[in-house]
């Protein structure tokens, strides 16, 4: 039998942090459910081309700005005929045309849209009330994360020479300062210390992610902090809102699956460098992965980086959002998401100093 496969393209539109959603009608494949408006994309027609006459058709809106979000293929099983379909996802930047008005008072904002589905601005953090088809999880991933992602530098002091103990003090000090002034900036962080240990690595783990906490950011742990002699304990877990897996740790199916169980809730996220790694991180359905190295890095000047040709290969392999790494600065964001990519991941040029 041969599946039918629909290329799509789906609107992703954004005002004063709510997204506009609409409902399926009951009488089609999925029915009843909410989703990102769009429709099918004919032969020989663009993305772009298709978003625009489907959300003038189904909403009575025109699109004057947009960019890529993510694109990913989803198989489903339920449907007769197989069904697999190809969404190609685009934030809606810029629009005008017919408006969708937001009650503040009610909070109610179900209106109809122009062939009289249910419409609805919803706020992002409450899009887990609503029932999407599930090949929208990723979407909805990647409407709720950042276009940075920022890996902390190491902690560096020699906590083992007793003459330098309160110049390790003093380091670690600093680097929480510091950490505090880039997770105003920054939403979504990596701790990755690999030069503290015992005693040392948890009260800094553990400080650093309440001030995370306190500056309304996560934090997720590099996943080599629990395979090594260090002494990380176990309920440091519970300080934190994930976990990001090394690309060798991606591999161990045993600590992937019993973090999970254990912290159902938490996000995971993986550092991919090839074409396994993406599909290990696909069939594990994880929240993003970090792709590197895209240029020439000082951290890893051994490593052959991908160019953006490469990395594009790799990010169109990947059903999850993506992440550019590798001698990336805030300037580079904008071709990373052209290339497909959620946004930019980096140390040096995200990390406050100052």
């Amino acid at each position: 039998m041969t599946v039918e496969c629909v290329h799509v393209a789906v609107a992703v539109i954004i005002r004063d942090g709510r997204v506009l959603i609409s409902k399926r009608a009951e009488h089609v494949h999925q029915g009843g459910l909410w989703e990102f408006p769009g429709g099918k994309i004919e032969a020989g027609e663009s993305v772009e081309a298709a978003l625009c006459r489907e959300i003038q058709e189904e909403l009575g809106i025109n699109i004057k700005n947009s960019r890529p979000l993510i694109t990913l293929s989803h198989h489903y099983p339920d449907s007769d005929s197989g069904k697999q379909v190809l969404l190609e996802t685009r934030v809606i930047t810029e629009f005008d045309g017919r408006d969708y008005d937001w009650c503040e008072k009610t909070g109610d904002s179900e209106q109809s849209g122009m062939e009289g589905q249910a419409v609805r601005w919803v706020e992002f953090k409450q899009l887990d009330n609503y029932q999407f088809p599930a090949a929208n999880k990723p979407i909805l991933n990647a409407i709720r994360l950042p276009e940075s992602y920022l890996i902390s530098p190491d902690c560096v002091c020699d906590v083992q020479d007793h003459d330098s103990q309160n110049h390790g003090c003093e380091t670690v000090e600093r680097f929480l300062q510091q950490f505090s002034l880039s997770s105003r900036d920054n939403p979504l962080l990596q701790l990755r210390i690999k030069s503290l240990s015992g005693e040392m690595l948890n009260d800094v783990v553990k400080r650093a992610c309440d001030i995370a906490r306190k500056n309304r950011s996560t934090v997720l742990l590099n996943s080599a902090l629990f395979h090594s002699q260090k002494g990380l304990d176990d309920g440091v877990n519970y300080y934190t809102g994930g976990i990001h897996l090394t690309s060798h740790h991606l591999h161990q199916a045993k600590f992937v699956d019993k973090y999970r169980r254990q912290f159902p809730e938490k996000i995971i996220a993986a550092s991919c460098h090839n074409k396994e790694d993406i599909e290990r991180a696909n069939q594990l359905q994880l929240d993003f992965i970090v792709v590197s190295p895209v240029q020439h890095t000082a951290s890893h000047p051994q490593q052959a980086p991908l160019g953006w040709d490469g990395f594009k290969t790799l990010t169109d392999l990947a059903g999850i959002p993506v992440f550019a790494l590798g001698g990336m600065s805030q300037a580079d964001s904008v071709h990373a998401q052209k290339m497909g990519a959620q946004g930019i991941a980096a140390i040096r040029s995200l990390w406050n100093k100052e």
